[in-house]
């Protein structure tokens, strides 16, 4: 990118239920605004450049960064597929939220920009390599490969969540045996569910696992093993040895990492499980923001 270090950024993490959008200075959000996202794409393009023309202080955007759960096109200029934002495929969103902002807009996956937000300002700002990874209501995955976003010819590396992992559920893709159909934030809720015949939300199987509750412990078990075994895909195709866990299920990492290491420790020959580094995503909330700001224009 063209702008020097006290140049301001701007990033913005467009989710299905929520807008964020922030003024980054110096690798640190330092004013944020979050509001409900509008189910209309040109109303939500209109909500866009308004809240970033309040941001930005002295009326002028040099370029505005753009992360959101879907499939992309290779220009990164308009969203293919949205589940959660239908109303945006094949909408020119970038465009669009140029030609209102006078500044280059460029999209991309809110995985991706979350693994470019800890690649600058994280938990990876010292690691080259590294493959991000989300636990949330899917699994999702960003691939860092020399200090760089690595996308694809057409965008679409890093889908570590629908890496097959040797069980038979079936996932929202719908094939069967992804990771994401087993180790999701919302899939692991479900499999407590069937195992302790009764719903229980992840932050308290966290807790019941903390007490000893080995329903809770064996859903770890079983969700962390699968975990490890596509790291383990990734470790023997890229001999990757860092990866970072963010995302709502993260607070589960202390519990999956044990399983997860075994597996990789099997699978990685030549390497041992000390070899790899599991590490918690630091940014929260704010990767996106972050990520979405140092998105670099095609």
């Amino acid at each position: 990118m063209g702008s020097s270090p006290q140049t301001p950024r701007f990033g913005i993490d467009l989710g299905g239920t929520n807008l964020k959008l922030g003024r980054i200075e110096r690798d640190v959000v330092v004013q944020k605004i979050e509001i409900p996202t509008e189910h209309d794409a040109r109303l939500c393009v209109q909500q866009m450049a308004e809240k970033l023309k309040e941001l930005a202080a002295d009326g002028r955007l040099s370029q505005v960064g753009v992360g959101l759960p879907g499939v992309i096109d290779a220009a990164r200029s308009q969203v293919l597929d949205a589940p959660n934002l239908p109303f945006l495929a094949g909408f020119p969103l970038a465009d669009e939220l140029s030609a209102l902002c006078a500044c280059p807009v460029v999209l991309e996956n809110d995985a991706n920009v979350a693994a470019l937000g800890e690649a600058h300002c994280g938990a990876g700002k010292n690691h080259p390599n590294f493959l991000f990874i989300t636990l949330g209501t899917g699994v999702g995955g960003g691939l860092i490969l020399n200090h760089q976003l690595f996308q694809g010819p057409g965008g679409m590396a890093g889908e570590f969540g629908h890496l097959t992992v040797g069980h038979d559920r079936q996932c929202g893709c719908g094939a069967l045996g992804c990771l994401e159909a087993i180790a999701s934030a919302r899939a692991m809720e479900t499999l407590a569910a069937q195992c302790m015949g009764q719903a229980m939300p992840l932050a308290e199987m966290v807790e019941a696992a903390g007490n000893g509750n080995l329903d809770a412990l064996a859903v770890f078990q079983t969700a962390g093993s699968c975990l490890g075994e596509a790291m383990a895909q990734v470790g023997l195709l890229l001999d990757l040895r860092v990866f970072l866990v963010g995302g709502g299920g993260h607070p589960a990492l202390k519990f999956l990492e044990k399983p997860a290491r075994l597996v990789l420790q099997q699978r990685c020959f030549g390497r041992q499980a000390e070899d790899f580094l599991i590490l918690p995503a630091t940014l929260g909330n704010d990767a996106g923001l972050l990520g979405a700001a140092y998105l670099e224009m095609a």
